[in-house]
């Protein structure tokens, strides 16, 4: 049994008298969402805190780490769900880090160093064998690093323009001539993606919600990767239960068997396609599967296809010759471990790695 409360004694108390504690979740789920909320644009419902910290039977309780004052006010927190990862494919249960949140008034005096160092000494005595994750933000990332964490890989933005027209229409100062070039840019693109595909190859697509248990194909996965289970448990908490985002679920075929898989969202707002997960058994079933999809959102009226992939992704290679164009990685993970397992690994992320 692990102590419900811990206190961070003497040294590591700051000299205003912060303190830290770590808790569970149950009983806490009001604070949580108290500070995550107060430090985020978009707010969050207890509903989606629920789903969130979800975990594995097999897995450890989730943790949050406060930060408290002397009054004992939580003015800052941090989590820790464990999800399953392959590490040399063999399933391992990785310490998630997310909800990292401070009083906006307490910033800038050192107090998310404290919490963070206080987050990866447990971490390190409680779950050594248990390597850690996180996607922060900027001011995340610099604390952490600052506490012994690593940069693991940059996230690279992919975009498959679907129709160019707003974009010439800024350039061209012509919206008559913006969207005769957008025209033809469009049917150059359909050619091309459809000599991508096989005469047998098919993609079938369903809601994520009828869809909970699938058969995934071995993917790109190389014994240096770490790479999220896609398990059929955890492919239907992910994607199937989500609260909010109804996603859908494509499965590639060719020859009548499974070949490819891949899970994606349609944003209304921004006529955008994004892709959340995807593997394939090879090379060219992954280019033929994106194809199918880059055609269908060509038939939906959409206007981009959109990924987000770590900067050593596999499937990387595969996007070039599709028409994606890489933007500057616009974020980073970082990785920690007590052994150095975790930073010395390849690890193989995708949007779908981020618990929002």
């Amino acid at each position: 049994m692990w102590p419900a409360q811990i206190v961070v004694q003497g040294a590591d108390r700051d000299r205003s008298g912060f303190f830290c504690q770590v808790t569970g979740f149950e009983g806490f789920q009001e604070e949580i969402l108290r500070l995550r909320n107060s430090n985020r644009e978009r707010p969050e419902t207890l509903e989606y805190l629920n789903w969130r910290y979800r975990s594995t039977d097999d897995a450890p309780e989730p943790r949050v780490f406060w930060l408290l004052q002397a009054a004992g006010e939580r003015v800052g927190m941090v989590s820790a769900i464990f999800r399953p990862y392959l590490v040399n494919n063999e399933r391992v249960l990785t310490a998630v880090i997310g909800d990292i949140s401070l009083d906006a008034r307490l910033r800038g005096r050192g107090l998310g160093k404290v919490l963070l160092r206080f987050m990866t000494h447990h971490l390190d005595e409680f779950f050594p064998r248990q390597p850690a994750f996180v996607i922060p933000t900027e001011a995340a990332r610099r604390t952490l690093a600052r506490v012994g964490w690593v940069t693991g890989g940059t996230l690279v933005p992919h975009v498959c323009v679907l129709d160019a027209t707003s974009y010439l229409r800024a350039i061209l100062h012509s919206a008559r001539l913006a969207r005769a070039i957008a025209g033809r840019l469009r049917a150059a693109v359909r050619a091309i993606m459809r000599l991508r595909v096989p005469g047998d190859g098919v993609l079938f697509l369903t809601s994520a919600r009828n869809n909970c248990v699938l058969g995934l194909p071995c993917g790109f996965t190389r014994r240096a990767d770490v790479a999220r289970d896609l398990a059929p448990a955890e492919l239907s908490w992910r994607y199937a239960q989500h609260p909010h985002v109804r996603f859908v679920v494509g499965r590639y075929y060719r020859a009548d068997m499974l070949r490819g898989f891949v899970v994606f969202e349609d944003d209304s707002q921004t006529q955008a396609c994004s892709v959340y997960d995807l593997t394939a058994t090879e090379p060219a079933d992954l280019r033929a599967m994106l194809a199918l999809l880059v055609l269908r959102g060509m038939a939906a009226e959409l206007t981009s296809v959109r990924m987000i992939l770590d900067n050593r992704h596999p499937a990387r290679g595969c996007l070039r010759g599709l028409g994606f164009i890489a933007r500057p990685a616009d974020s980073v993970f970082q990785v920690h471990s007590s052994n150095g397992m975790a930073e010395r690994a390849i690890w193989r992320v995708t949007q779908g790695d981020k618990d929002t």
